[in-house]
């Protein structure tokens, strides 16, 4: 499921700002997108303080108005995106900011959307009924620290009211204006944070290469962001204060969402979504454990692409077949996690088996697995779990 129109190969509107300590000059960039905006972040996702001040002061030197939306606690519901984007509606915002993580840059995405819009959240994410959409209120998102190229990328989830049961939404509106990153912001990340966020961005860009939508453009981006991946994470983890890794890791999740803005996400994100909305686990725990077993299932019928991905790890494929150049990729992989010492068992993290089946069915609902490279049953994605647990 391309999130363009199948006649574009490559579109990415967003600007982007890529700059360690910058959070005093957000308001110098912000003041040409919009003069009263609206800070949206949920409650678990508003960290590092300082640098927030630091940001809203900047901004209150140089718009007419700002305003902190934080109401929200975790997951947004879809009368939180109604209430947030009614909020927007009455504040007269003509710039929507979102601050932190994954759920927050989510939530800033639709609120954005639907501020500007006429409609329920239920009519434009939920319904089955084509709306006719307007150009969302312009979106500038400052991610607390990369969540996998979902910063920039016209990609988001939804949480249905009743079972809380997550679906996947994406719309060529969903493009920020701007995104700002600044890798001082994510001064509060542990190691321990830095290595499930770097194997996240990792898995993202295989799923973006693995895409059958996938080309020589979106290809060279997930590559290189593998590239820097591979040279910046273990010395980011063993020195989590140093913002020069940190920020190369910024850069590599920006690239992943260059790419999955013609490309798509896959296998790996569709079960992560999964396993995140119906255990503990979170998203980028999810997308560490189950990159190898997916690649591993992936591997004959994407042979030539593993092959990049091996050279991308610098994995030494001279003279050797191309199948035993891309099994070399999943061993590259592999030792990565070894290295760092990463779990590779759902069950390390308290997954239950009797949820596997739960995970699969809903990892199979999801629109873009059918970019996949193969024709994936259900029964086989289970299977591919089972190997995981």
């Amino acid at each position: 499921m391309p999130i363009l129109p199948d006649w574009i190969n490559f579109n990415f509107p967003t600007k982007i700002h890529f700059e360690v300590d910058c959070g005093f000059k957000m308001g110098n960039f912000i003041k040409n997108i919009g003069s009263r905006a609206v800070i949206l972040s949920t409650q678990s996702e508003l960290e590092n303080m300082d640098e927030f001040s630091i940001i809203k002061t900047s901004l209150e030197k140089h718009i007419d108005g700002v305003i902190l939306y934080d109401n929200i606690e975790k997951e947004p519901t879809l009368k939180d995106l109604d209430t947030a984007a009614y909020f927007a509606r009455i504040s007269n915002a003509n710039c929507i900011i979102g601050y932190g993580s994954f759920e927050s840059l989510n939530t800033a995405k639709l609120v954005a959307l639907l501020a500007n819009n006429d409609s329920f959240a239920e009519e434009v994410f939920i319904s089955k009924k084509a709306l006719r959409l307007k150009k969302p209120i312009p979106l500038v998102l400052i991610p607390t620290h990369p969540v996998m190229g979902l910063e920039c990328a016209p990609i988001s989830t939804v949480y249905m009211d009743e079972d809380r049961t997550v679906r996947y939404f994406s719309h060529e509106y969903l493009f920020p204006e701007m995104v700002i990153a600044d890798a001082k912001i994510s001064a509060f990340m542990t190691s321990a944070d830095v290595a499930k966020v770097g194997v996240g961005i990792l898995a993202a860009a295989v799923d973006s290469i693995l895409s059958k939508y996938s080309n020589e453009l979106t290809n060279s981006s997930s590559l290189r962001a593998i590239e820097i991946i591979y040279k910046n994470l273990v010395p980011a983890i063993r020195d989590p204060k140093n913002l020069q890794y940190k920020n190369s890791i910024f850069g590599a999740s920006l690239l992943v969402g260059m790419s999955h803005s013609s490309s798509s996400l896959g296998l790996c994100y569709a079960l992560s979504l999964a396993a995140s909305n119906l255990t503990n686990l979170d998203v980028f725990q999810a997308m560490s454990i189950l990159l190898p077993h997916v690649m591993e299932y992936n591997l004959t019928s994407s042979a030539g692409k593993y092959v990049m991905i091996a050279k991308a790890l610098d994995e030494d494929i001279t003279n050797i077949s191309v199948i035993e150049a891309a099994i070399k990729a999943v061993e590259g992989i592999r030792k990565i996690y070894i290295e760092l010492k990463i779990p590779q068992r759902l069950s390390e993290y308290e997954v239950r088996k009797i949820d596997l089946p739960g995970i699969a069915s809903l990892a199979s609902s999801f629109p873009f697995l059918d970019s996949l490279p193969r024709e994936l049953p259900k029964n086989e994605i289970e299977t591919i779990l089972v190997a995981a647990f």
